[in-house]
């Protein structure tokens, strides 16, 4: 075990050098180190960092006085930076099938909860290495002037068969479910998923897809009416239909994906690590959060801090959680080299 030169530089440094020194070889806890000033957390950025700058970096640095600064959330940088042991984050937060593909590549630390309270937290979101954490729908949405009121499809199925343009995202997973279920699959019955299944599935409206590349491009194609209907994140169409844009969308066998925080393995402030991830999946975090973007708290102690026009536009509230389900990121890591080519060489 090495101690990190940075906390190293105290006074009375040869005594305290080797109270150091018995303490490791004793296995006692490093009590002599001293914490960081700052922590560097990494993330998509955006209204993400934003929303999290606000309901917990700002929160966190009143209570410690750790300034939190951000990053990008780089998947190639969290293999190069373990396997160099040369740290650049403290925390991470990131895809949660990426988290899970990180932790069985061992490159996350397991989480403390002890420190971080699950007690309230919903099924299928508390992993040994990481913390699922928000709820985002993956779902129907239509324009509003192209599709008449009451003419929107309710489910996939309908979406499968519906004149016109349709889009979907150009990536299996998400996709690949919602082409099951447009089959007949139940959606608590989706895994493991029957990969030919859906893509005969996808062949059927191959022709008339619009298959984008970015959440961004999902909701513009909507609002611009080159699409009459799209598969869409709710967080990019909930502030356009706020402001007026012609678009709408529903929660019915909505997908939900998720974001999460993790820790890359041997990141030397593991303790303020988990403590900040304690907080921001206290109720509050999640509720202060969950105010600012409309991305659902995993927390469910957190849906009693929000008022009912809030909880209407969240994936987790108690109306539309029931009405879809979790994307499995398990099966994702353990088959996304497999499936992702089949996909890809469908698509081409």
């Amino acid at each position: 075990m090495q101690i990190d030169r940075r906390f190293s530089r105290m006074t009375r440094r040869g005594a305290m050098k080797g109270v150091a020194a018995a303490s490791l070889a004793l296995g006692l806890p490093a009590i002599l180190r001293a914490a960081p000033s700052q922590m560097v957390v990494a993330t998509g950025g955006g209204k993400l960092e934003e929303a999290y700058q606000k309901s917990v970096y700002t929160p966190w640095t009143a209570k410690t006085g750790i300034k939190i600064v951000g990053a990008p959330n780089t998947s190639a940088k969290l293999k190069a930076m373990v396997e160099q042991k040369a740290y650049e984050w403290d925390i991470c937060q990131v895809a949660a099938e990426f988290a899970a593909q990180a932790a069985k590549q061992g490159l996350l630390e397991p989480l403390d909860y002890g420190v971080i309270d699950k007690s309230k937290m919903l099924p299928n979101t508390c992993f040994e290495h990481f913390i699922v954490s928000d709820v985002v729908a993956y779902h129907i949405a239509w324009n509003t002037k192209n599709v008449k009121p009451g003419a929107e499809p309710k489910n996939w199925a309908e979406f499968w068969k519906a004149p016109g343009r349709r889009g979907l995202w150009k990536r299996p997973f998400q996709t690949m479910e919602v082409a099951l279920m447009a089959d007949g699959v139940d959606k608590d019955k989706l895994y493991p998923l029957d990969v030919d299944r859906a893509l005969k599935s996808l062949d059927k409206i191959k022709a008339s897809t619009l298959f984008w590349n970015t959440g961004a491009q999902s909701a513009q194609i909507l609002i611009d009416g080159e699409v009459e209907i799209s598969a869409t994140w709710n967080g990019r169409v909930h502030d356009p239909k706020r402001a007026g844009a012609p678009v709408d969308y529903h929660y019915n066998q909505a997908l939900f994906v998720s974001d999460a925080w993790a820790i890359p393995k041997g990141a030397p402030n593991k303790k303020e690590a988990m403590e900040m991830i304690a907080l921001a999946m206290s109720p509050r975090g999640q509720a202060d959060f969950a105010k600012l973007i409309p991305y659902g708290p995993t927390n469910t102690a957190a849906l009693a801090l929000l008022d009912a026009p809030t909880l209407e536009a969240l994936p987790s509230s108690e109306a539309n959680f029931k009405k879809g389900v979790f994307l499995d990121v398990t099966y994702w890591a353990d088959n996304g080299d497999r499936v992702g080519p089949m996909f890809e060489k469908w698509v081409l």
